[in-house]
């Protein structure tokens, strides 16, 4: 799994931004997000896809970057690939097994600054209803001004990859790699800093 605000680069702002008197939570919908996961097939090509229902938030701490937090929600039926046997056998039960694990849930523990808008988000992700820790490497990717509504706007990338064995999703080992990365692209609109 975004996993990902992305969502998860929503941190990288505290190297960047001036400070804010308190944390501030946002809000995360497909309407300002991105959800991918990609994996490989037989060294040959990539399959990808995306989760078009999820939601949860984001508490911005930008004073104590490491106290920020994100909560997320993924409607696992919600997964769509563009084609429909593929789609069937993504939600089935040898992988995302909808019917008994009608979601994917991720709530960070632990952020850690890694240079000039990038942070690593560390958490527990929940797949299958199997708990694992797992690491999103986020960056902020780009800073404009939306003159029309006069606010700053950010976009963030955010990626991580973990293993189908961990989760008990082992079906297609014969061609699938066990690795699926997740890729998370997010928006973001704050009003712009006081001047001093």
């Amino acid at each position: 799994m975004s996993l990902r605000s992305g969502l998860l680069g929503l941190l990288g702002l505290a190297a960047g931004l001036p400070a804010a008197a308190v944390p501030v939570t946002f809000g995360i919908s497909p309407n300002s997000t991105d959800i991918g996961f990609a994996i490989d097939i037989l060294g040959l090509t990539t399959a990808s896809g995306e989760f078009r229902q999820f939601s949860g938030s984001l508490t911005l701490d930008l004073d104590h970057p490491e106290i920020s937090t994100v909560s997320i929600r993924i409607d696992t039926n919600s997964a769509s690939m563009g084609w429909e046997p593929a789609e069937a056998m993504v939600v089935g039960e040898s992988y995302l097994d909808v019917e008994h694990y009608p979601e994917i849930r991720f709530t960070s523990h632990l952020v850690t600054i890694t240079g000039k808008g990038r942070v690593k988000m560390e958490g527990m992700l929940t797949l299958r209803g199997i708990s694992h820790w797992e690491s999103f490497d986020a960056e902020l990717v780009n800073r404009s001004f939306d003159s029309d509504r006069k606010l700053d706007r950010f976009e963030f990338a955010a990626v991580g990859t973990v293993h189908r064995s961990d989760y008990q999703m082992e079906g297609g080992q014969s061609f699938l790699d066990d690795r699926v990365t997740f890729t998370i692209k997010t928006r973001l609109l704050l009003s712009p800093a006081p001047t001093p």
